[in-house]
């Protein structure tokens, strides 16, 4: 299946027969055979068993990262040959997969795929979607990736290591990547002594080690790891062993000494010991504070609707459908056209609708084109009747943003949008107020201010 990355062109033909949708879309994670750091995306899909695949001619898929690494991309499958039949010879179903999109872990991913030539207008959408949520750094796949083997090296210790008699003790920070740890002892390259491997779930270990009297100190400590990617080949961590200070303790009070004096002694100690407390409360409170700001994860809001009112002399095809896949594509936004609800504007008529979506939507756009229309007669048959129909729609529209203008209500919903420089004429100077921007030289500013509701 040769890939095409862009907009599909098919959006400007009205077909008289479209295929109908995926029948399954399924996504998990593999390893890339080229790249060891790099895990990527098994997208699959089955095709209904209906007569309309024999005009299906392609598939396009789009994948829409949130969390810390914003991302979004489309590819797009073409069939090399057409479908004859409904079920391969095997009778099973049509299965195709496509393995792409490098993700990261620990987040959350939106797939989107709908089959090419796509639906007409005023005809429901065929698109499917499903969110996929990748592992962290423990699964037996992600576990490869560059960020996950870039946060392992990144591990710190934190190791003091001191002796008292024949005892040495070690105290370390552990990661958050592996369980198991060895400590060992070592004199000149020599192992003294070591514990066996831990089974470890605590942020800070401590463990003493038997060694010979005297022969610890001025040695070194080092502390093997075994992470699930580098096993026992991890990078290890070493620190000297010091003496442990000495601990000044008080003189034993004499037994006819009275119990005041005894207790002159201990209230002071207990004191310091609950100001010592207190202090790392607090300490450990703010550290998950800090901790839950910085490495806070944004929530993927879903995508915002928005109606498009285009001026009469726009043409429909060449420039609002492209438009409306722009917004669709790289704005996540869910588009209201009248041409794609023609048969609810019959049943209501056109004041009702304009009224209830200018309601539901959170952003309406009047649309210009600082180019002439002249391919209406080419692209729709009715073009005569097409233009009328706009027109209606635009000056009711208008009306509605006059009467807001008034009102002052609902006035942060309005957008004007051109392609290329446009000027509004006189009688439409009133959605001067309205922020305006200009395709596609504005163009990230425009969908930021957008999502901005």
């Amino acid at each position: 299946m040769p890939l095409f990355q862009g907009p599909s062109k098919e959006w400007m033909v009205r077909n008289r027969l479209t295929p109908g949708g995926l029948q399954t879309l399924r996504v998990n994670p593999v390893a890339s055979p080229s790249n060891s750091h790099t895990v990527r995306l098994n997208i699959s899909w089955t095709l209904k068993q209906d007569g309309s695949i024999q005009m299906l001619k392609a598939t396009k898929i789009c994948v829409n990262g949130g969390g810390q690494f914003l991302s979004y991309g489309c590819v797009r499958c073409n069939y090399t040959e057409a479908f004859y039949n409904q079920t391969p010879p095997s009778g099973s179903k049509w299965e195709f997969h496509y393995v792409g999109f490098p993700i990261q872990p620990e987040t959350t991913y939106f797939i989107r795929a709908h089959n090419i030539p796509p639906a007409n207008m005023n005809e429901d959408s065929t698109a499917i979607s499903v969110e996929f949520t990748s592992s962290g750094c423990k699964n037996p796949v992600m576990k490869y990736t560059r960020k996950c083997q870039e946060d392992e090296n990144q591990w710190t210790a934190n190791i003091t290591a001191c002796q008292e008699e024949n005892v040495v003790q070690v105290n370390f920070s552990t990661s958050s990547f592996g369980l198991k740890y060895n400590v060992l002892v070592l004199k000149e390259g020599e192992v003294l002594n070591n514990t066996e491997t831990k089974e470890l779930n605590q942020s800070w270990v401590s463990v003493v080690i038997p060694v010979p009297v005297e022969e610890g100190k001025g040695d070194t400590v080092q502390i093997i790891p075994h992470f699930s990617t580098c096993s026992y080949v991890c990078p290890r961590r070493s620190a000297t062993i010091f003496s442990c200070p000495e601990i000044l303790r008080p003189v034993e009070p004499n037994k006819s000494q009275p119990w005041k004096y005894q207790l002159f002694i201990i209230l002071p100690s207990l004191g310091v010991a609950l100001w010592v407390l207190a202090v790392g409360l607090y300490l450990l409170w703010r550290h998950e504070r800090v901790k839950k700001i910085l490495f806070h994860t944004p929530v993927l809001l879903p995508p915002i609707k928005v109606l498009i009112i285009y001026h009469p002399h726009v043409c429909f095809y060449h420039a609002v459908c492209d438009f409306a896949e722009y917004l669709q594509d790289h704005c996540r936004s869910d588009v209201i056209l009248d041409q794609w609800q023609k048969r609810k504007i019959a049943e209501v008529g056109l004041v009702l609708w304009v009224t209830t979506q200018k309601k539901e939507a959170d952003k309406i756009i009047f649309f210009f084109s600082s180019q002439a229309c002249t391919c209406d007669s080419f692209c729709y048959p009715n073009a005569g009747g097409h233009r009328d129909s706009s027109q209606d729609l635009f000056t009711l529209a208008f009306n509605l943003f006059c009467s807001d203008l008034k009102s002052q209500v609902s006035l942060h919903k309005y957008l004007v949008v051109s392609l290329g420089k446009v000027t509004l004429a006189e009688d439409h100077s009133a959605l001067g107020v309205c922020p305006k921007y200009q395709l596609m030289k504005d163009a990230m500013l425009f969908c930021k201010d957008l999502l901005t509701i």
